[in-house]
């Protein structure tokens, strides 16, 4: 009960945050779910300046800011609503004698509005359905996954331990002598289940497991209802939420409590809230994007590598709104200044890299090269996959040119760029045997992109092609 206490504080802070930012005009799941994506980023980078600040872990502490946001957060929103409100009231008593005049003047199109707001109520009642079935795979992998995988208890949970239970000597956790633990990695993940801890006043090891269920049901959601929003068919929304969700690789990726999880949960936010954004022609929407991802640069290397990628695209694409591109970078620098304290003042060194353009030793090489070229042809042809990467590839046949329209063309530019820095990075770095490397990780890289591809090649597929000029 404690655990769903702190979902609920952590959805309150994000809802009121988002909803100041665009005044409730979002609808309301879509807003409920980037509501809690974005409170549970709140919560971490809460328990990381307290401890920054205080330099060990104090108890009520990270719960009692963030409840107090929310507590200011509600006090601004609720004045704003009452000058709202007396402004109505100035204009109503204006216009009291046109509507009074116009009151039994008969509404043809009230029957219909009634109708096609029901309609909309029972797809957004059979994507709640789809996703409460999409959780049984999950919580039955969870159930006998309890502790997650290699990655889990070696580094992720076990920096938590260090951050929850390690007082003033919590920043052990960096020591070189586990650099097997990925010690230069950010460590939002780890923060995000201690906030759940100073909740409860306990060490539990069922928080990460109920947060990998979390953050996997907000993936299917957000994908879910982002698509449904930005193209009105909930069928094929759903379709994309199995897709992502009831893959048996992603199932045991999703339970195995890996950061990657997180890494793509903020990286689908932060396009689908781009995306909404211009639907709705909401601007400051994209304050919001921005956020996604330089929460997402505290999750993984890989995340940051991510987000300036995309940041940098994102300013490009808006490089003409002048205006909208000062709030978007500080956003952005705001929300990256963690991971910017943690590299430069508290992440050790890389104990596994080895440049391999200067050494003699481990020098990089035209095999090494060849094998990053060829192997990722074997790994989307892989069982494990069930055929995915074909689908993936069907549908980009489909979309075709749509795919590199706009902002979905910012979305597959900046997935390509993304995935070329990594492979360079696999060609540099010549500390581990490349076979083994690629074997054991590009799966999980490329699991991070599955959400945002399906979204990119779904949004182009259902979106109908513009009419060509005579």
């Amino acid at each position: 009960m404690i655990y769903f206490l702190g979902i609920l504080i952590s959805l309150a802070v994000g809802f009121f945050s988002i909803r100041l930012l665009i005044a409730g005009r979002l609808n309301l799941i879509p807003h409920i779910l980037l509501g809690l994506v974005f409170g549970l980023g709140i919560d971490g980078y809460t328990v990381f300046y307290t401890h920054i600040l205080f330099n060990q872990f104090n108890r009520f502490l990270p719960v009692g800011i963030v409840t107090l946001v929310i507590l200011i957060l509600y006090i601004i929103q609720s004045r704003e609503q009452l000058q709202l409100v007396s402004l109505r009231a100035k204009r109503n008593n204006l216009f009291k004698e046109i509507a009074s005049s116009l009151k039994n003047v008969p509404r043809n199109d009230t029957l219909l509005k009634n109708t096609r707001h029901n309609g909309r109520i029972k797809k957004y009642a059979l994507g709640l359905l789809a996703l409460c079935v999409l959780a049984i795979p999950l919580v039955i992998s969870a159930h006998y996954y309890p502790l997650g995988g290699w990655d889990a208890w070696s580094c992720w949970n076990l920096k938590a331990k260090f951050i929850f239970l390690g007082k003033e000597n919590w920043k052990d956790m960096l020591s070189p002598g586990l650099w097997r633990s990925n010690t230069h990695y950010p460590i939002l993940w780890p923060l995000i289940n201690v906030w759940f801890w100073d909740l409860s006043g306990r060490f539990n090891q069922a928080v990460p497991m109920f947060n990998s269920i979390v953050f996997a049901l907000l993936t299917a959601g957000i994908l879910l209802f982002g698509i449904f929003e930005l193209t009105g068919m909930i069928l094929p929304s759903i379709l994309a939420a199995v897709v992502v969700t009831a893959l048996p690789l992603g199932v045991t990726l999703y339970t195995s409590q890996y950061s990657d999880a997180l890494l793509g949960l903020f990286l689908l936010s932060a396009f689908i809230s781009l995306l909404l954004a211009e639907k709705y022609k909401l601007p400051k929407l994209k304050i919001l994007s921005m956020a996604f991802l330089g929460l997402m640069s505290f999750t993984k290397n890989e995340g940051l590598i991510a987000a300036c990628i995309m940041a940098l695209g994102i300013f490009w694409h808006e490089r003409s709104h002048k205006k909208e591109l000062k709030p978007l970078l500080f956003s952005f620098f705001i929300a990256i200044l963690p991971t910017i304290i943690f590299t430069l003042f508290m992440a050790p060194k890389n104990e596994a890299f080895i440049n391999g353009l200067t050494s003699m030793e481990k020098p990089a090489s035209w095999g090494r090269l060849i094998v990053i070229l060829i192997y990722p042809c074997f790994e989307f042809i892989s069982g494990k996959w069930n055929g995915f990467w074909l689908l993936t590839l069907g549908g980009v046949l489909l979309a075709g040119r749509r795919l590199w329209q706009s902002t979905l063309g910012l979305m597959g530019a900046s997935l390509i760029l993304y995935l070329a820095v990594v492979m360079a990075y696999y060609a540099v770095n010549t500390f581990f045997e490349i076979n083994w490397w690629l074997s054991t990780t590009l799966s999980r890289i490329l699991f991070t992109l599955v959400p945002t591809i399906v979204l990119w090649i779904g949004v182009a597929l259902l979106t109908p092609a513009p009419a060509k000029k005579q």
